[in-house]
């Protein structure tokens, strides 16, 4: 427990200096950190389900992806640089989708392609 909330804190010490912006400007601690922070417990931490805060928040971002590819594209990127704040289960990561009931929009895995 004490690694997430080192991590998070890391985190948002560096999203604090740079803003999170990426991709011409998508403020990632804005516009996605609120929503997939609920999910940390499941996919750095031991958590043994996904809470409902982190299905309800997969499940809007999978709301915004839908509606283009270039928000798509912003929405991979965003979580792309936050995945290099934390050592993610990809095994558990994978299961989201269907614990969450959303369509994945992105690659599950390390160093995603966004394009």
């Amino acid at each position: 427990m004490a690694k997430i909330v080192l991590t998070l804190f890391a985190l948002a010490l560096i999203l604090g200096q740079t803003n999170g912006d990426v991709n011409g400007g998508v403020n990632c601690e804005r516009d996605v950190l609120h929503l997939v922070k609920p999910c940390s417990l499941f996919v750095l931490a031991q958590d043994p389900k996904p809470s409902e805060e982190c299905c309800v928040g997969l499940q809007s971002l999978a709301k915004t992806a839908a509606a283009s590819q270039s928000d798509r594209k912003v929405l991979c990127d965003c979580i792309k640089y936050l995945e290099k704040f934390g050592i993610v289960n990809y095994t558990k990561a994978k299961q989201l989708p269907q614990l969450c009931h959303f369509t994945a929009f992105m690659p599950i895995e390390p160093n995603p392609d966004c394009s």
